[in-house]
């Protein structure tokens, strides 16, 4: 078979897109170790604010985590369904929420930027969604 110009500038390219592909697939998912730490959390759900305070570790690179409420309604709630990709944050946990006391599935997703975190918490129970932020202690 005889090579063209075009079957070597295809072969060309076709090695250039392995070669330079191969690195960026063999990466890892980001390091979850810049959650890691203390950080306090504000929600504000509809001119109410609430204060939580959210502790991430970091086991075998994956990320676990706690919820507590400031004046102590509930303590160190285990974070379920956590995900991140290094920029985007989400988990879930259930925890007691006013105006009942009632313990309630809650799902927050969140994105990291500059140091902090922002985003939302909804309880689908409830029909509620909050805004809600994190600075690192």
């Amino acid at each position: 078979m005889k090579w063209t110009s075009r079957m070597i500038t295809v072969s060309l390219a076709a090695a250039a897109v392995l070669v330079l592909g191969l690195p960026l697939a063999a990466q890892d998912k980001p390091s979850p170790d810049k959650l890691a730490g203390t950080w306090a959390v504000e929600i504000n759900a509809g001119g109410e604010n609430y204060y939580l305070t959210l502790v991430f570790k970091v086991t075998d690179d994956k990320l676990e985590g706690g919820l507590s409420e400031q004046s102590g309604m509930f303590t160190n709630v285990p974070l379920t369904a956590i995900e991140w990709d290094g920029t985007a944050l989400k988990f879930a946990c259930k925890i007691p929420t006013p105006p009942d006391g009632t313990e309630r599935l809650t799902k927050s997703e969140m994105k990291y930027l500059d140091g902090k975190l922002a985003g939302t918490i909804t309880i689908e129970d409830m029909g509620l969604t909050a805004s809600m932020t994190a600075t690192k202690k």
